[in-house]
Order: C-alpha cells, then sequence, then structure tokens
C-alpha cells in the first residue's frame, strides 16, 4: 500500500520515515555498547544504579566478563536462560552478556510465586536459571519438582541455601560466574531472523504466554523510538518499571544504549517519595513510568509545602493503564510539562502508538509510531475508516511477537500474517489521534448496552477524594450483570458514615455524567487494588473474587 492510500491519521513524518536496513548478520551488543565504548563516549555514564556507576567501557567488560563466563559454564548457544530477579548492575551485564554469547534471556517478574517459578522453568525448559538471593525462598519450595532440562542456577549473592538441598543441578554465584570470564569477549553474530530474546505475558488473561522476538529488533526498535521520542546523547533516561517489562527493557535500557544516552535504574521499587528523590538526585531528562505511579507522585507532592525540582525533565510519557482526564491536567498545572500518554506491548515490541514531543493532544494516545501500521475493524470484521467509531485493534510491525512459546492455539488466534491483534479497543478523533475505549475482555452489557470500565472509572477518578478505581461486571441476585466499583480513597481513614456519603455522591456523579445505567450497584472501599506481575490493575483477579 503506497502512502497515498494510507488512513489519514499517519503524520507527514511517518509517511517519509525509513525503516533501517539490518544486516544478515549482527551481534546485537556491538550496536549497544562497542559503538559507544570504542569511540568518544567510551568513558561517559552509561549506566547508573543506585550508588554504583558504570561507564560505556566499564558496562562494555562486565558485559564480556559475563558473556565469557556462561560460556565456560557451559552454556549452550540458543540455550533459553531465565531471569527471576530484579534490576541491578549484574541484571543488565547478565542479560547483555547472555544476549553476547548467543544464548536467549527469558525475562519474568520476580513478583510470581513459588508455583509460576516452576511453570516458567517447564514451560521454557530453560537450561539456566539466574536468581537473585532474596527470591531463593520461593526455589526451595519446588526444590523436589524442579524440571530436568534446568542444568544450572545462578544466584546473585550467596547460594549457601541451597547447596546440598537442590540436587543434580550446577550451582554457581554470579560472582564466581564472572571470575571466569575477561574483559574481552568477541560477541557471537546472529542471523537478524533469529530468536534472540523473550518476554511472558502479564497473565491477565490466561496462563502467562512466552513472546519470542528477533534479533533485528535491536536495530529497529531504537532507530523508530530514538526519532519519534527524540533520543539525544545528552539524555538522562528514567523507566520506572522493571526490566523484565516491556515497557522497562527497551526505554529503560536498551534505546538509551543504542543512542549513547545514561539509563537510571533502581533495584528497589519506586514510591512516590523515592521518585521525587530520584528525580531530584539524578536530573533525569526523559521519564517513562506508569499511572500508577503518576498517582502517587501527585499525592506525595500535594503533602508538601513547596513543590520539588523537576527542572531537568524535558519529556514525561507513561503507558500500561488508562489514565483519567483530570491526570494530565494536574501533572502540568503541578510541573508544567505536559504527561504524554501512550500504549504498546510485548508481542509488538514495545509501543504502537504514542504521543511525542512535536505531536500530541492531552488525554489522547497520540498517533502511530514510525513503522507501525494500525487499523481498526468492526464486529464484523470490517476496516473502519471514519472517526470516533470504537474497533478492535491490529497491528502491523516486523517486530511483533514470532509466535508465543508452546501457545499453538493463542498463536493462531492473536497473530493473523504480519498483522497482530491486541485485544484492546479504540477509536480515532477527527484529527487523526487515537482514543482508548477499552479491553475486549473487559467491556460488558448492562441492560443490552455496552459499558466500558475505563469510562467509568474516569468519571469515579475525577473526585478530589479518589486516588484510584476499577469498575467490573458481576451478576446480580435477577442474574442479569451490572457494575460494581472499587475504590482507593486518598485519605483511607474515612469512617463508614462519610464512606457512605461519599459513595452516593459517586453514584449521582456518574449518573449525571455517562447515564443511569453505568452506576455501580455498590461501591466497595478498599486500601489497594489488586495488581499482575507487571503492575497493571486485575479486573480479572476482582472478578474471580465476586465469584467466592
Amino acid at each position: 500500500m503506497s502512502s497515498d492510500d494510507l488512513p489519514f491519521f499517519y503524520s507527514e513524518d511517518w509517511r517519509s520515515w525509513k525503516e533501517p536496513e539490518c544486516p544478515e548478520f549482527i551481534d546485537p551488543t556491538h550496536w549497544l555498547l562497542d559503538r559507544q565504548a570504542s569511540g568518544v563516549l567510551g568513558e561517559k555514564t552509561a549506566l547508573v544504579c543506585d550508588d554504583r556507576r558504570l561507564s560505556y567501557s566499564e558496562l562494555l567488560a562486565e558485559t564480556c566478563r559475563f558473556a565469557g563466563g556462561l560460556t565456560a559454564q557451559g552454556c549452550a548457544r540458543e540455550s533459553r536462560m531465565l531471569f527471576f530477579a530484579t534490576d541491578s548492575v549484574e541484571y543488565a551485564a547478565t542479560w547483555l552478556g547472555a544476549v553476547r554469547a548467543g544464548l536467549v534471556p527469558v525475562v519474568v517478574s520476580d513478583a510470581h510465586k513459588d508455583h509460576h517459578l516452576k511453570y516458567f522453568l517447564e514451560d521454557t525448559a530453560a537450561a539456566t536459571l539466574y536468581i537473585d538471593e532474596e527470591q531463593l525462598p520461593k526455589l526451595l519450595c519446588i526444590a523436589a519438582e524442579l524440571p530436568t532440562t534446568l542444568s544450572r542456577i545462578m544466584v546473585r549473592g550467596s547460594a549457601g541455601q541451597l547447596r546440598g538441598i537442590v540436587k543434580g543441578v550446577e550451582i554457581v554465584e554470579l560472582s564466581e560466574l564472572r571470575a571466569k570470564g575477561t574483559a574481552s569477549f568477541k560477541g557471537l553474530l546472529r542471523h537478524r531472523h533469529d530468536i534472540c530474546y523473550m518476554f511472558y505475558s502479564g497473565g491477565t488473561t490466561g496462563t502467562p504466554k512466552g513472546i519470542i522476538h528477533l534479533t533485528h529488533d535491536f536495530l529497529i526498535v531504537p532507530e523508530r523510538h530514538g526519532a519519534f521520542w527524540e533520543y539525544r546523547q545528552d539524555d538522562i533516561v528514567l523507566a520506572t518499571s522493571k526490566k523484565y517489562f516491556t515497557h522497562g527493557l527497551w526505554p529503560g535500557l536498551l534505546i538509551p544504549l543504542y543512542w549513547g544516552a545514561t539509563c537510571l535504574l533502581s533495584r528497589e521499587q519506586f514510591s512516590g517519595e523515592a521518585l521525587v528523590k530520584w528525580i531530584e538526585k539524578h536530573r533525569p531528562t526523559k521519564l517513562v513510568t506508569v499511572p500508577t505511579l503518576v498517582k502517587l507522585l501527585l499525592l506525595e507532592v500535594s503533602k508538601r509545602d513547596s513543590k520539588p525540582d523537576f527542572g531537568s525533565l524535558e519529556f514525561v510519557v507513561a503507558a500500561s493503564e488508562k489514565m483519567a482526564p483530570e491526570l494530565f491536567e494536574r501533572f502540568h498545572q503541578v510541573f508544567g510539562i505536559e504527561l504524554m500518554d501512550s500504549i504498546g506491548s510485548s508481542e509488538v515490541t514495545y509501543e504502537w502508538i504514542a504521543n511525542r514531543q512535536k505531536e500530541f493532544r492531552r488525554g489522547s494516545l497520540g498517533k502511530p509510531v514510525f513503522g507501525v501500521e494500525i487499523k481498526l475493524t468492526d464486529d464484523q470484521g470490517r476496516e473502519i475508516l471514519e472517526p470516533n467509531q470504537v474497533g478492535d485493534v491490529w497491528v502491523k510491525s516486523v517486530t511483533r511477537c514470532l509466535f508465543y512459546w508452546r501457545k499453538l492455539e493463542q498463536t493462531q488466534s492473536t497473530f493473523n500474517g504480519p498483522w497482530t491483534r491486541t485485544g484492546d479497543q479504540l477509536y480515532f478523533d477527527e484529527d487523526g489521534y487515537f482514543w482508548f475505549a477499552g479491553r475486549g475482555d473487559d467491556v460488558f452489557k448492562v441492560k443490552g448496552l455496552w459499558v466500558s470500565p475505563i469510562e467509568v472509572e474516569a468519571v469515579i477518578t475525577s473526585h478530589p477524594e479518589v486516588l484510584e478505581a476499577a469498575v467490573i461486571g458481576v451478576d446480580a441476585k435477577d442474574g442479569l450483570t451490572v457494575p460494581r466499583a472499587f475504590v482507593v480513597l486518598k485519605n483511607q481513614a474515612l469512617d463508614q458514615v462519610a464512606q457512605k456519603s461519599l459513595e452516593t455522591e459517586l453514584c449521582e456523579l456518574i449518573r449525571s455524567k455517562i447515564g443511569g445505567y453505568k452506576v455501580p450497584d455498590r461501591v466497595v472501599f478498599v486500601d489497594s487494588l489488586p495488581r499482575t506481575p507487571l503492575m497493571k490493575i486485575s479486573r480479572r483477579a476482582l472478578r474471580d473474587e465476586q465469584k467466592d
């Protein structure tokens, strides 16, 4: 299809964009490390993790040591290496080292339980496990059930509690592994279409699925997003999501390294207070975060007598969940900078629609990222070409998941030729900006009419007493479906009388703004909302709780 035949919502910059030509064989880490370390950026800070700083030359050397150590330990090329840990210098260098040595790193959240760890080990048939010492109790719970495919366990920290208990598996501490390598290790060339790394889905719609990605991502994704979001060598980038998440790994590590910028990492889970301290201390120019932290950040600032110094920030973008309209307005009022929304997925390798510095609309998701095609379809599968009509989203990108690991039926239902069905529902306006309407598996009917939880939640969170909310459909006594709201308050010390009054107020607000059939049968005040390991609100967990 020529650019003249494309829908109007593609920007002029999108139409003129040319994808980078990827050589048939490449060493992915060369583009992230060797290129910078061998030039004027060699002594520039590449990575800051809490109190540690590494230059590009030092990060390259660490990556080589771990690549050499993995090879000396007997890790075979193309074998899978499961990472069950959180951010650290060792995590980043070992992940990069695994890629450099020709392994396939597979990242999952360390928030998963012991039985999930067992599932990931079995599903991946990983020969190697990288695990933090803090997560060893989970491993010990399944020590008698480890799959025979697991050959070695590498522990960041002390492995003492494993010895004598875990049988038939090599156990090595990461410090020992590092000592087996040297500061020089020639990266192995990989075909541009080789399986190179894996994520796992968050499991919001069922069992987590292994997401397969190819080598060419290491050139295509940074080139696209670097141009779209104007990455520069003098950028300092803080992505608050952990690096087991595509929203953490790509914008917070791989894209900045490709462009010679500085990456900020922390082992700690960010709170509002911690994030304020990090921004004031490390002075990031780009902040990539999630709505939950945006809310906590604004709540933290509201408690202070004076505003924190966020003068270094030039670009702030959030993704992962839909944000209420008032968040964008409040963020701009407080910090004097636009908060930009976006949407992406691990299946497509990071964002596919986003706002950007030179083209944005407050509250919208933005427009297609360079190199990515979007189409919406109606209930009959027909493409939607007119504005303001909600449809299912299909994304076309050469960076899409090759297939779901060991999941044939899910692969066939999600991928159709070059297109990926994301499960999201969007619409575009007359100016070509896309807006979120909901997830296909979250919407429900009330009295024959569709209800989007997103719409009801937006009204609830517009109330100044509300921190966040989630809405689901539940079966009433008469067998019909009704909305039910779960609300987290900013002031959780409200007594029952005040809560009842607030419930009435919220219901009236919904009735007046979006219609009576969308009013919840109950507003349940909770201390927190259930979340997936990727920190998205889990409406599925709320629905399951209501069935008990």
